[in-house]
């Protein structure tokens, strides 16, 4: 028995069903790979999930490998939110007192409410809940050396809508810039609101 010629045609047999094995395998793979995409009511295989799936961390949280050892990350220079407009008048007094308000006269409800939660929270420790300034029984402006004013003044009641918006975005005098406070969006309504407690809109 030629045993030389029997382990050469195992061998060959060998081949061919390994070659079999591998091409029913590499078949059977790339059709389910083509089925998951031509379904997009389903999620494709993930063959490297270490790539469609990063760790995700909270902006606070620690982060061994970032700056300062924490998440979150410093924006580049001069890098603005979406939707954010840069405050034109900074230094420019007079065109802040040219300023538009785009609400001028809105006094309704809804822009009265917006108002008065942000005068509550940001103005009224100093100028009073209904703008009467730190001369009379106030918490905060009585024990101020240089009283805060009284937003219902004949004064104020003389400045423009834009001069309003300035002195609560860019701040005057002790007062420091409250443009860190008061949304971009909102600081309309709380000009409004102080038209509204100088007696303007009251029906």
């Amino acid at each position: 028995m030629n045993f030389k010629k029997i382990q050469k045609n195992i061998s060959k047999n060998i081949s061919k069903n390994k070659f079999r094995l591998i091409s029913a395998v590499a078949f059977s793979t790339g059709a389910l790979i083509f089925s998951a995409c031509s379904d997009t009511s389903k999620p494709n295989v993930e063959l490297i999930q270490d790539m469609m799936e990063s760790p995700a961390l909270k902006p606070q949280e620690y982060d061994k490998g970032g700056p300062n050892d924490g998440a979150m990350r410093i924006p580049p220079e001069d890098t603005q939110p979406v939707g954010f407009e840069p405050y034109r008048f900074t230094k420019d007094i007079d065109g802040a007192a040219k300023n538009k308000n785009p609400m001028a006269g809105d006094f309704s409800e809804e822009t009265l409410k917006i108002g008065i939660k942000h005068y509550t929270i940001h103005c009224s420790v100093c100028h009073g809940a209904n703008g009467e300034g730190g001369m009379t029984n106030n918490s905060i402006g009585e024990k101020m050396a240089l009283k805060p004013p009284a937003v219902t003044s004949d004064k104020i009641k003389g400045w423009s809508d834009g001069q309003i918006y300035h002195v609560i975005t860019m701040g005057q005098g002790v007062m420091g810039p409250y443009a860190s406070h008061i949304p971009q969006k909102y600081r309309w309504q709380v000009v409004n609101y102080v038209r509204h407690l100088q007696g303007k809109g009251n029906k």
